[in-house]
């Protein structure tokens, strides 16, 4: 094996206790998946991230600049290591290792959980098992008894590692990396936990299920005024309203996460549901969020977000563009700044043609009484109206069933991601 691949320990964070990043090594961290051969080939179809929200979803620190670069929440119950491998100068990999203290101490298993996250590495193997050996070093030597991962930072975020799929395009928040990273995983030792899925859709795909679902509704004519249904009313968030509805969303989202079959799932605290519901705000169109309600109490959401890969896949392809060294580079931050002033106007003309469904929950009592049914058409009804001609449902657990079955009847599966576990 060659002797060039080092590894650069980035630093350390533990929530009041210690702290060794900074804005700089967090940008260096994030710009390793720039190096990756394979994302630069005509089998790729991927997407980078927007500078600035990656830095502020990888930010434990106090550091922040208002309106631009903000601290993630997150990190309030969790400490991380970034790790990256170099061949020489040239980043050849990077990984983080993390131990989420609220996954633990709610987690029912009798071992301490660490986690593996934003795996990237070249084609070398030594690189790849370099990163693997430096994060399980880690996790065991913080007591960690079983590893599970990727995932930034567990299945509310983004879960799993794609293994199937590659060649379709992935949707905003959608995990994509290349091919070979499967066998480094298993190769190296990593078991299967379970699988994740995005199921894609459009409206061939799924016609005969709406079709079905439109014929039960039907049977409901009387009671659809107002967009009602056997008493159940269906509508649409309002923005004016947010911190309201934000509550509205967050007082359904937690208990239904947490007590369904959904794997790799933590209580959000409220700073963390306030960070992300405020950033989903932001690319989000209000035709295309609903709560369902039942004598005026919220009983089922559906949260579904237009594509803005689509916006991003667009401007990069027509840059040959390279994330500078520095977090304040002025290149970077125009870059995103240009690519956030076409996604604000494409979301003011509704002007998308793919969305995706990222949550979609049904109180345990109101289930199996057509509430899925009453969401789906909704949703597109409201697609076909904005000019929505795709979507994809996604992240979807294999194991569950109650979102599974219907869902699965809308498409077909385009992409599958496995999550791994490794015994320290």
């Amino acid at each position: 094996m060659s002797n060039k691949i080092t590894i650069k320990d980035l630093g350390e964070y533990i929530p009041g206790k210690l702290n060794e990043l900074n804005l700089n090594k967090i940008k260096e961290f994030i710009n390793v998946a720039y190096y990756i051969d394979w994302y630069k080939s005509k089998d790729s179809n991927k997407v980078f991230p927007l500078i600035t929200k990656e830095i502020s979803d990888l930010n434990p620190t106090n550091c922040r600049i208002p309106g631009i670069i903000s601290r993630n929440p997150f990190f309030d119950h969790t400490q991380i290591k970034y790790f990256i491998a170099c061949n020489g100068s040239i980043p050849e990999g990077r990984i983080m290792a993390f131990i989420d203290n609220n996954y633990t101490e709610n987690n029912e298993a009798d071992k301490k959980i660490g986690w593996i996250g934003l795996f990237e590495s070249s084609k070398n193997k030594e690189a790849a098992y370099r990163l693997f050996d430096e994060a399980v070093k880690y996790l065991k030597q913080n007591s960690c008894q079983k590893i599970i991962g990727p995932a930034k930072f567990n299945a509310g975020g983004e879960i799993g590692l794609l293994i199937k799929g590659f060649e379709n395009k992935p949707y905003f928040m959608e995990p994509y990396n290349a091919p070979y990273y499967q066998d480094f995983f298993e190769n190296y030792g990593f078991k299967k936990e379970n699988d994740w899925y995005s199921i894609s859709t459009d409206e061939l795909l799924s016609r005969d299920y709406m079709n079905k679902i439109g014929k039960i509704i039907e049977k409901f004519k009387n009671s659809w005024r107002s967009e009602n249904l056997n008493g159940f009313k269906v509508r649409n968030i309002n923005f004016s309203n947010l911190k309201a509805e934000i509550e509205i969303i967050r007082e359904l989202y937690n208990p239904l996460w947490i007590e369904g079959n959904h794997p790799q799932q933590v209580y959000m605290t409220d700073e963390e549901f306030n960070a992300i519901a405020l950033g989903i705000r932001d690319i989000a169109i209000e035709d295309l969020i609903f709560i369902v309600e039942k004598e005026n109490q919220p009983i089922a959401v559906s949260v579904n977000i237009p594509d803005i890969n689509e916006v991003i896949r667009d401007y990069d392809k027509n840059i040959n563009y390279f994330p500078k060294k520095s977090f304040w580079s002025f290149s970077d931050i125009m870059r995103d700044f240009r690519i956030f002033i076409r996604i604000k106007k494409r979301i003011k003309n509704k002007n998308f043609s793919r969305i995706r469904l990222l949550i979609l929950g049904v109180r345990k009592e109101c289930r199996k009484m057509l509430i899925d049914s009453l969401l789906f058409n909704s949703i597109k009804q409201k697609a076909l109206e904005i000019g929505i001609t795709h979507g994809s449902a996604s992240q979807l657990a294999d194991i569950n069933i109650d979102i599974i079955n219907p869902v699965f009847k809308l498409g077909n599966i385009a992409m599958t991601w496995r999550v791994y576990c490794l015994e320290a």
